[in-house]
């Protein structure tokens, strides 16, 4: 199919997933990011009003999201001209599977002084080696450029990455959306324990965003995964493009023993 991306719309609200969705535990279950990308589209284009952007989202993983027809709904909790809260729903095959939410803020040109917007130096992405992943499907449909760290190798890393294809075929990706594909890799590319061994088994992904990425092109992710003995985690990671922050994510983690 000309332009394949992660998801087919197959009617107002309702999608089905490609194969491209598939992630590391099971050929029935998508990756979290696909999903949570969809959710957030949704959200941003059921909301969104001139001047405005979305600043803020919140989706909890209530199930593993399984492979079958996803339907997404929707509803404004908030209405406001400055400040707007909606809320989504995604469900597979019926069944209730992610919840978010997601803050709008209106952005005035010059409003305030800038601070902190820097976020370390600009390197040339390109000149990084693309490291070919094929381990699974998602995995092996994102560019990934590792400047510092490597997915073979446990701890933190610096990594610029994109999707190679469009969320939805034969349609235009978001920046916001492009983003999250790849920040609900967090704990997947900063892991501290060897996944087969260990499993990780995120139950949320928080963004805080400052500014919507660019789509298209490359992002960068600074990401750090932290472990409790207790079994409890948290991934954090700050989101940069072209040497400005764009935004600053969290996974809180059930991490045990074994396989999922």
């Amino acid at each position: 199919m000309a332009n394949s991306g992660f998801y087919e719309r197959i009617g107002d609200g309702k999608f089905f997933p490609n194969e491209a969705t598939i992630g590391p535990w099971s050929s029935d279950a998508q990756h979290g990011g696909p999903p949570c990308a969809l959710l957030a589209k949704m959200m941003d284009d059921f909301s969104r009003s001139d001047s405005t952007f979305i600043s803020k989202i919140s989706i909890e993983f209530l199930k593993p999201v399984l492979f079958g027809v996803v339907e997404v709904s929707l509803r404004i909790v908030r209405p406001g001209y400055k400040v707007s809260l909606v809320e989504g729903e995604l469900a597979v095959n019926g069944e209730p599977t992610l919840r978010g939410r997601a803050w709008r803020l209106r952005k005035t040109p010059n409003r305030v002084p800038e601070v902190s917007m820097a976020e370390g130096l600009v390197l040339d992405p390109e000149a990084f080696e693309v490291l070919n992943l094929d381990a699974f499907p998602y995995i092996s449909n994102i560019e990934w450029r590792f400047e510092e760290g490597s997915f073979y190798d446990p701890g933190p890393v610096l990594v610029h990455a994109r999707p190679k294809i469009p969320l939805i075929s034969n349609e235009t990706t978001s920046g916001l959306a492009e983003m999250i594909i790849v920040a609900d890799s967090a704990n997947g590319i900063s892991q501290e324990l060897t996944m087969g061994e260990f499993v990780y088994v995120p139950v949320d992904l928080m963004i805080s965003i400052l500014d919507e990425p660019i789509p298209g092109e490359f992002i960068k992710y600074d990401a750090r995964t932290r472990i409790d003995s207790g079994g409890v985690g948290t991934s954090i990671m700050t989101i940069s493009q072209g040497g400005r922050l764009k935004a600053s994510s969290l996974h809180t983690l059930y991490v045990d023993k074994g396989k999922a």
